[in-house]
């Protein structure tokens, strides 16, 4: 009888042992669920919480040129960041789902405004948009920077080639230079060349002078330029390549959203934004004679390339050489009379492209406005580079090929002046790139009691979620 109720204790035991084990296994299942099920609604309420403190970007910067920030004070993005998770944690789940949230950081340190890899980024997203518009480049036209890039290169073989030639060949005798000097037509062709040279490096007065400039002082210590020491450079009109993608996107972002001398948007600060991109100079007046000196060097070379590689005009160019300035060797001779002619017709190209007309590139012989005496041709060929063309070859053009010919870094850190200028104005305060992100780091942790049914509390446990929330 005694070993009867002896096992019937032990059965009774054994029982209670393996519910009381199969109880905690599925209260442990519980709770682990409950962590993982947190987890899940603390990284859904980050993500909602940081989406919405980046919701307090600047305005005027975003309208105006579509480019994203948000002011880069991690005190400020803190504090948002704490009342966007806290109203996301009042609405609660039960018990077992209910958690606090013990601390909140947010740090825009790896995200700098300055940063111009992550500021190029946006200005490509954009740019994108942009390059089903007409750009230097297409199907038809090719790479004018590659022939462009010929051009110059032969240009500056003709020059070595001139100058080598002065220095070895020998001056002839008095009498044969006085023998070879040209009849006197042939001299007075020369002479009204040279007046017109001459004239062409003559600085042009406008009847109306660029009037705006960066104002001295906090507002032009506060730009980019100044923060991250970017020089200003002159334009180099060789060793021109085939850029990228990058270059492509950047151009047509630049044409279209800043002002030029042709194209002058209201309520900017300076009218011609894009030629302060390619130079860097704090008044419209020095950037206008900057972009007026490089498109004539420019045009120059251009034209020098296009009288050596047209044979009529190298043999116009010959004979006036051999005869006017006998006492030169020929090659010299001949390389001094084109480059004087090339000078020429570049001042003429240069009225022409800042009048709004048009100027191909590489020119063909039917493009040629100017004799080989200087005065301007009358009729067809004068009349074909003074239509408003559609074709390759218009103001907006020329800037579009110094732009994709300067450093990338200093186009985009002068492209952020432009920025900052404007959005100051239009904001009527201040607006500084070097206090403004693109994005920040949030670390929030959370706790919850670790409750089971009928038991007491038996601690705390915590998590931490750790986001990055940047525009994309």
């Amino acid at each position: 009888m005694a070993l009867a109720v002896n096992k019937k204790g032990f059965s009774s035991l054994y029982i209670i042992m393996v519910l009381s084990a199969l109880m905690l296994l599925i209260l442990t299942v519980i709770e682990s669920a409950s962590g993982y099920a947190l987890r899940s609604r603390a990284e859904a309420i980050c993500r909602l919480s940081g989406e919405s403190v980046l919701s307090e970007y600047q305005p005027g910067l975003w309208r105006r040129y579509g480019i994203f920030a948000v002011r880069a004070s991690n005190e400020r993005l803190s504090a948002l960041a704490n009342f966007y998770v806290g109203e996301n944690l009042t609405v609660q789940g039960d018990n077992i789902l209910r958690m606090k949230m013990m601390s909140c950081v947010a740090d825009t340190q790896e995200y700098p405004a300055l940063d111009t890899h992550r500021f190029a980024a946006q200005v490509h997203s954009a740019g994108a948009i942009l390059t089903a518009e007409a750009l230097l480049f297409d199907e038809n036209s090719g790479s004018i920077l590659s022939n462009v890039d010929k051009a110059l290169t032969l240009s500056d073989m003709l020059r070595t080639d001139s100058e080598e030639a002065l220095l070895q060949a020998e001056a002839p005798p008095e009498d044969e230079a006085s023998e070879e000097i040209g009849n006197a037509q042939e001299k007075a062709r020369m002479r009204s060349l040279l007046k017109r040279y001459r004239d062409s490096g003559q600085p042009v007065y406008d009847e109306v002078l660029w009037t705006k400039s960066i104002p001295s002082g906090t507002a032009a210590e506060n730009l980019p330029t100044h923060c991250l020491d970017v020089p200003v450079r002159k334009m180099l009109l060789s060793g021109a390549t085939l850029p990228g993608p990058s270059a492509l996107l950047e151009s047509a972002y630049i044409l279209d959203k800043c002002s030029n001398g042709l194209n002058i948007a209201e309520g900017s600060s300076l009218d011609l934004e894009v030629e302060y991109i390619l130079f860097g100079l704090p008044s419209d007046q020095e950037n206008y004679e900057q972009i007026r000196s490089s498109l004539f060097w420019l045009r120059s070379a251009l034209n020098l390339a296009h009288i050596y590689g047209n044979p009529q005009k190298k043999s116009e160019v010959t004979a006036l050489a051999a005869s006017a300035l006998a006492l030169i060797p020929l090659p010299a001779a001949a390389f001094i009379v084109a480059g004087i002619w090339a000078a020429v017709e570049a001042r003429s190209d240069v009225e022409l492209l800042l009048s709004g007309k048009t100027v191909p590139f590489i020119k063909s012989a039917e493009d040629w406005s100017t004799d080989l005496d200087g005065a301007l041709r009358a009729g067809p060929a004068a009349d074909s580079l003074q239509r408003t063309s559609a074709d390759i070859g218009s103001y907006g053009d020329y800037l579009r090929f110094f732009l994709l010919m300067a450093d990338s870094r200093d186009r985009l850190v002068r492209l952020m002046d432009v920025m900052q200028l404007n959005v100051a104005g239009i904001e009527g305060g201040a607006f500084c790139f070097r206090d403004y992100a693109y994005g920040f780091n949030m670390e929030v942790r959370f706790e919850k009691q670790i409750r089971f049914p009928g038991y007491s509390g038996t601690g705390m446990r915590g998590a931490t979620v750790v986001q990055k929330h940047v525009y994309q």
